[in-house]
C-alpha cells in the first residue's frame, strides 16, 4: 500500500499537481521524512493528541483541494476496527478539502468454517469499512482495485469504482538474454546458466505458504508433458523467508527441478531480475490476483504469470480481469504450456502514468462530496 501511494504520488506530482504524502499509523518510525516530497510520518494520531495537532496543522498549511486516504483495515487500527476513527481524521482537515478513499483491503471473510472469533471479527470489520466508506469519512469518491472487493461493497450499498494497481518497478522492457546477461553478480552461480534446456519460473514478493502446498505446485510443472526435455528452474527473488523454505523442502521432494533462492536484490536490480525469468508464480489467488503489486511487476514487464490458487467459490460470478497473461495452475486446473512461451503484452493499466492519470480523471468527475 505505501509503495502505490508513493508511486502515485510521485506520477500526479509529474503530471503537474502538487502533492503530499503521510503515514497517520506509522509502525516502524515516526517524524518528517523528506521535505522535498512533503513526506510526514507519524506514529498514531489516533492515540497520540500531539501528533494529531501536527497533522491537522500540516493539512491546514497546505489546503489540500483532495485527501486520499488509502485503507486497510488492520492499518487504522490493530484489530481492523475503530470506526469512530473516520470520523475523527475527518474533523481534523481543512473545511473546503474533498475526501476520496482507496480500499486496498476490506474485512476477514472467514467463511462458514471460519472460527467464532474470526466471524466475529469480520461483522465488526465490515462495520469499520461500513464507515470509513459511508458515514464516517463521507467521501466523494470509492476505490478499490479488486473485483472481488467491489462486488461485496457493492452489496452493501457502496458506490465503488475500479482503479487497478500499476507496476512499483519501472524499468526498460529488454529481451531475456539481455536481462540474463545483466544478472551476472547473482549470489548462485547455478541460476547464471543461460542455457536454453532451462525455463526459469520466478516467484517475488510475499509468500502465501498457508493452505497451499509449493512442492505439489512443483511437481506438476516439473513433470508437464509440454516441456520437450527443457529442466525447470525455480527462482526465488527477494527476502521473503517463508519462500526460502518452502524451496528447501521442494528441493528434498522434487527430482525435476531446480530451486535457486537469490535473495535480496538492490531496487535497481529488479526489473532486470524479473525480465530474465521465462515466467513467474503468485500464492496470491485468482480471485484477488488484481491487487498484488508484484504480478502487476511481473506483468507491467511482460512476463506471463502462473495464479497458484483458484481463491474463493464466488470468483467464478465476477467479470474476467482483462489480461491474457496470467494462467491459473492450481491443483485441479490443466495447464497448457504452450502460451507460456510468448511474452503476451501486459495491459496498459499497469503502467504509473496511466493509472495517476485514471485517479486523477476520476477526483475532476466525481460529484460533490457528502456534507
Amino acid at each position: 500500500m505505501g509503495d502505490f501511494a508513493r508511486t502515485l504520488t510521485r506520477h500526479c506530482a509529474d503530471l503537474g499537481h502538487e502533492i503530499r504524502l503521510a503515514a497517520v499509523r506509522e509502525q516502524a518510525g515516526a517524524g518528517e521524512v523528506s521535505s522535498p516530497t512533503g513526506e510526514l510520518r507519524l506514529h498514531d494520531i489516533f492515540q497520540r493528541p500531539d501528533e494529531a495537532r501536527k497533522l491537522a496543522e500540516w493539512l491546514q498549511e497546505f489546503q489540500p483541494d483532495w485527501v486520499s486516504v488509502h485503507f486497510t483495515p488492520f492499518g487504522f487500527h490493530p484489530r481492523g476496527l475503530g470506526a469512530q476513527r473516520a470520523a475523527r481524521l475527518r474533523e481534523w482537515l481543512p473545511a473546503s478539502a474533498r475526501r476520496h478513499i482507496m480500499l486496498h483491503e476490506i474485512w476477514l471473510q472467514p467463511g462458514r468454517d471460519g472460527s467464532l472469533r474470526h466471524r466475529a471479527l469480520g461483522w465488526a470489520q465490515r462495520r469499520s469499512v461500513d464507515a470509513w466508506a459511508g458515514p464516517g469519512w463521507r467521501p466523494a469518491l470509492v476505490h478499490t482495485q479488486a473485483r472481488l472487493h467491489r462486488a461485496r461493497l457493492q452489496a452493501r450499498g457502496v458506490t465503488v469504482e475500479l482503479l487497478p494497481l500499476c507496476t512499483n518497478f519501472e524499468g526498460r522492457k529488454i529481451l531475456r538474454t539481455e536481462a540474463r546477461a545483466a544478472m551476472k553478480d547473482w549470489p548462485n552461480p547455478a541460476a547464471q546458466k543461460n542455457s536454453t534446456d532451462t525455463y526459469w519460473i520466478g516467484h517475488f514478493g510475499a509468500f502465501h505458504d498457508q493452505g497451499w502446498d509449493f512442492t505439489a505446485f512443483a511437481k506438476k510443472i516439473a513433470s508437464h508433458p509440454d516441456l520437450s526435455g527443457k529442466r525447470i528452474s525455480f527462482l526465488a527473488l527477494g527476502r521473503a523467508q517463508a519462500a526460502s523454505a518452502a524451496f528447501a523442502e521442494a528441493a528434498r521432494n522434487v527430482s525435476g527441478a531446480n530451486f535457486h533462492v537469490i535473495g535480496e536484490l538492490a531496487a535497481e536490480k529488479i526489473p532486470l531480475a524479473l525480465q530474465a525469468c521465462d515466467a513467474a508464480f503468485t500464492s496470491t489467488p485468482w480471485d484477488i490476483i488484481e491487487k498484488s503489486g508484484t504480478v502487476a511487476a511481473w506483468r507491467a514487464l511482460d512476463v506471463p504469470v502462473l495464479v497458484t490458487r483458484a481463491g474463493a467459490t464466488d470468483a467464478a460470478q465476477l467479470p474476467p480481469w482483462p489480461d491474457p497473461g496470467l494462467f491459473l495452475a492450481d491443483a485441479k486446473s490443466p495447464l497448457a504450456f504452450s502460451p507460456l512461451v510468448e511474452r503476451v503484452p501486459g495491459p496498459s493499466f499497469l503502467n504509473p502514468v496511466e493509472t495517476a492519470r485514471a485517479f486523477l480523471s476520476a477526483l475532476e468527475n466525481a460529484p460533490t462530496s457528502h456534507s
